[in-house]
């Protein structure tokens, strides 16, 4: 009896040997047909493309199905008024344009194991009479490749994914608008929530060389804060939307209608000194019924950031959730944009445009300055004494400072000019003491008055050629006291 289950063991031994010896030859006979390829495997003609379809299975379950037909433009399929994007197709049939495969297996019988008998992603393409059907299977984690048939009895690996560019939804081919990038503009103009217009001069009454943007009025802006408003537009986001088909319904729903801010840019076409003036026009705004609230209610709240406990509480939408909403001019897409972004929109009156510096023109230019401290005056200028025994070896070029008969180095005076910001614009009439005021006579015969008065512990009220300008951080007006002291004192 043990003779007899000695010799049943050694048999199973004996088929287990031969069985693997089978499924090895097997293996290897299957290994023989995977042939390495590099070359283009197959061709599409897409100028000849007339349609366009697959369906592939999301993250979530959820299967996505997108259709497109080439009728002299590209549509889709079950909504002719959604705006295809023409180079997002294109850029999805390129890849079968001249498809090489890393490598080809031959005579497939078993579909299942390269996950070709239900396919992750089924492409359909029509080019003139012929039909073309494209099965994506697994991916291969040994060879990181995925596996492709195009039915022909064929599998194919191929180095760059297909899956990356057609795992994409309906959103991702919509043809956006588009907003140029401005340089040199010529010209803003704001309508709505404010009402006046940028106008580009080189040869502006300002004295500042940089300045070449006035309002209609002549007075000067920061080039730089009106060249940052209209680049930030420029590099606005065109991405999520309410609707890109508009209707009167829509317009009103969103506030576009009358929207609370639309802008107008007029910039060159190109760099060339002949350019056309080309104009676009943007509009802003916040939905009807959130245009009930005032805009500077909203803002007060954004700026001390306060959120409202009971709309937390109930659901309702913080500033944080809210949205306003972006129209390019007359185009039928409605962009939704955040408060945020709103907000930096809104930013544009002239208060916003305009210089922060104080002193309207640059140190370099002034020729004498004559403070006022104390109830004393003291005299600096760029004259020298008739007694002046400047070594000769000295910069010729350098300017020179005198006080009271002797040089003297102004460089922190000069720095604390400069350094006078105001911190908020207005037309405050000041009835503080004067903590310092002071006359620049400039190079060019032009003369700047400043007159500073004490506000509170924090801010002096800053005047210019006798109009009120804002208020000024007082410790700024106190390194300018201590820059003179420093000087008349020392």
């Amino acid at each position: 009896m043990k003779r007899k289950t000695r010799l049943i063991a050694l048999c199973c031994v004996l088929l287990a040997a031969v069985g693997a010896a089978v499924g090895v030859s097997l293996y290897q006979k299957e290994a023989e047909r995977i042939a390495e390829s590099g070359e283009v495997v197959f061709e599409l003609p897409v100028d000849e493309v007339t349609a366009l379809s697959w369906e592939y299975t999301d993250d979530e379950g959820e299967a996505v199905s997108l259709a497109f037909t080439n009728d002299g433009g590209w549509t889709c399929d079950g909504d002719a008024a959604f705006p295809v994007d023409s180079e997002a197709i294109a850029e999805l049939l390129d890849y079968f344009a001249a498809m090489p495969a890393a490598f080809v297996i031959e005579d497939v019988t078993d579909y299942g194991q390269y996950g070709l008998d239900d396919p992750l992603c089924t492409i359909d393409i029509a080019a003139g009479d012929v039909e073309y059907e494209i099965a994506l299977g697994n991916y291969s984690e040994l060879d990181y490749q995925r596996y492709l048939s195009f039915g022909d009895g064929k599998v194919y690996l191929v180095n760059d994914d297909p899956m990356e560019l057609y795992k994409i939804t309906l959103d991702d081919l919509m043809l956006d608008d588009v907003i140029p990038t401005f340089a040199d503009v010529e010209r803003v103009e704001f309508s709505g929530a404010e009402n006046y217009a940028v106008e580009r001069d080189e040869d502006g009454p300002s004295y500042r060389e940089d300045d070449v943007y006035y309002t209609e009025d002549g007075e000067a802006l920061d080039t730089d804060s009106v060249n940052s408003y209209v680049s930030y537009i420029s590099a606005l986001a065109l991405g999520d939307y309410y609707t890109y088909n508009a209707t009167d319904e829509d317009l009103a729903e969103t506030g576009l209608d009358s929207p609370e801010l639309t802008v107008t840019i007029d910039y060159p076409e190109s760099s060339e000194e002949d350019a056309e003036i080309l104009a676009f026009t943007i509009a802003f705004s916040r939905g009807a019924e959130d245009k009930l609230t005032d805009w500077d209610e909203v803002l007060e709240a954004m700026e001390a950031d306060e959120e409202s406990e009971d709309a937390a509480e109930s659901g309702e939408p913080t500033d944080e959730d809210a949205v306003a909403y972006l129209r390019v001019g007359e185009s039928a897409i409605i962009y939704e944009i955040s408060y945020d972004t709103f907000k930096a929109l809104m930013a544009c009156a002239y208060d916003d445009l305009r210089h922060t510096e104080l002193f309207p023109a640059e140190t370099e230019d002034i020729a004498s300055l004559s403070f006022t401290l104390d109830g004393e005056t003291y005299e600096f200028s760029t004259t020298p004494p008739e007694d002046d025994d400047t070594e000769d070896d000295e910069d010729e070029d350098a300017v020179r400072w005198y006080y009271d008969g002797e040089r003297i180095d102004i460089a922190e005076v000069e720095a604390a000019i400069s350094g006078l910001t105001v911190s908020r614009f207005a037309k405050d009439t000041g009835s503080g003491a004067t903590e310092i005021s002071f006359t620049a006579a400039l190079t060019g015969g032009e003369s700047i008055k400043a007159r500073l008065c004490r506000a509170d512990g924090e801010s002096c009220l800053a005047q210019v050629d006798g109009e009120s300008i804002g208020y000024v951080p007082r410790s700024e007006v106190v390194d300018l006291i201590e820059a003179v002291n420093a000087i008349v004192l020392g």
